[in-house]
């Protein structure tokens, strides 16, 4: 099972029903499934062929493509997360640690060894490289003059007022000597497979783990983010002063294909595709705060009972922020839960469940939460004003998978109906 505590939160129908289907989903649409599904690359062609990876997924994406390479790799490095369980021992592959989410030196020392075999690459060699969500802090070496501490301390100040993932990578890459495409320096002039696992709505592949690969100028944007979500003026200062644009020729761009090979879609249609007739897809590019998404998502289910008049389960995914000003803690997922439950009125029968695919939730132990009309939390304002949502939840209404080894951001499966109609 993917979803660890199925028999704890699973205590009606409706909830079987649904988390089933969540941990249905998880073992399905898996990195190793993705990756065998799409790579068909001949690599007879090239002299040596070597492999890096970072992210959530590397590992899983690493295991899914290792037979068809393994005959003709001459190096192949991952890094992972720092807590993560390697099920496997590939005598060949080696793992590097960093941290997520915010980076520390031990994401950077691995970055660097990472990088260190692949120094004298040459036109007839092909680099794979694996790229999913958590490479921004888990893959970083910085600009000159920018330390780990100085993108750690902008990172947080992001992620805590309210930035999304596109706010905070634009800043992040213009402060990294492997971001904003700046890796393909690194890998020039050997030709570049590069499979991802997009974990940002959109899937923009300039901004999934900052895109190493990928050339974009986002330099327009930087000082409206800095100045929305930094309140520390020398930090501010420090960003306008050190922020480097991506100069490289486009000749090192000559070679370099970018594959999304697993994205938050494919996860929204799975379960879609999986329930009845009668429900309703809301797409997968939802985002923004916490606070903005529950009144639309409460509005828009309104709106479609209004049409419908009969009860109905709804799917869709994307990302939300939180602006944290408690030091509970919790999840954008379990926040939102959170926040769905208020708005619930006593005449609606409903089922919200919001999960993160890599199976962390925020700083929280939980992958997300579920909630429905059984779900009873007593001051739970207070619990949203420190947040505090996984203390509030659990232990019934917490979703437990430990890490995933996935990542295509958050997806949210709920059923709304009336009383009257029940």
């Amino acid at each position: 099972m993917a979803v660890n505590n199925i028999k704890d939160i699973s205590f009606n129908d409706r909830r079987k029903f649904a988390v089933k289907l969540i941990d249905d989903m998880l073992q399905t649409l898996t990195p190793e499934n993705a990756i065998n599904n799409v790579f068909n690359v001949n690599i007879n062609m090239y002299k040596n062929v070597y492999l890096i990876g970072f992210g959530k997924a590397s590992f899983r994406m690493y295991s899914g493509i290792r037979p068809k390479i393994i005959n003709k790799l001459r190096y192949a490095g991952i890094i992972v997360p720092e807590d993560e369980v390697i099920g496997h021992n590939f005598t060949e592959l080696r793992i590097y640690r960093g941290t997520h989410p915010y980076v520390s030196s031990a994401s950077v020392n691995s970055s660097i060894e990472l990088l260190r075999p692949l120094k004298n690459l040459n036109e007839d060699d092909l680099v794979i490289v694996l790229i999913s969500g958590g490479g921004s802090s888990l893959f970083e070496i910085p600009e000159d003059n920018v330390s780990v501490d100085d993108i750690m301390e902008i990172s947080k100040e992001i992620m805590n007022s309210g930035g999304n993932i596109y706010d905070l990578n634009i800043i992040r890459l213009g402060l990294s000597s492997v971001k904003g495409g700046k890796l393909a320096s690194y890998l020039y002039p050997a030709h570049v497979k590069s499979y991802i696992i997009s974990d940002v709505f959109y899937d923009d592949l300039g901004i999934i783990a900052s895109g190493p690969l990928v050339r974009e100028d986002y330099s327009d944007d930087v000082q409206k983010i800095s100045e929305k979500y930094v309140k520390n003026p020398g930090l501010r200062d420090f960003i306008n002063k050190n922020y480097r644009k991506n100069t490289l020729d486009m000749k090192y761009y000559e070679r370099i294909e970018n594959i999304i090979i697993l994205k938050n879609k494919d996860f929204v249609d799975y379960l879609y595709k999986n329930l009845d007739s009668n429900s309703v897809s809301l797409g997968s590019n939802i985002n923004g705060d916490v606070n903005d998404v529950s009144n639309y998502l409460i509005n828009i289910l309104r709106n479609i009972y209004s049409v419908k008049r009969s009860g109905f389960w709804f799917v869709c995914g994307g990302e939300t922020t939180v602006n944290v000003k408690g030091n509970g803690i919790g999840g954008r997922n379990e926040e939102l839960c959170m926040k769905m439950l208020k708005l619930y009125n006593n005449d609606e029968q409903f089922l919200f469940l919001s999960i993160g695919t890599d199976g962390i939730d925020g700083l929280s132990p939980a992958a997300g939460g579920i909630v429905d009309n059984f779900t009873k939390i007593e001051n739970i304002d207070d619990y949203l004003k420190n947040n505090d949502s996984y203390n509030a939840l659990k232990p019934g209404n917490i979703i437990m998978t430990g890490r995933t080894g996935n990542n295509v951001s958050d997806i949210i499966l709920g059923y709304y109906n009336k009383f009257n109609n029940f």
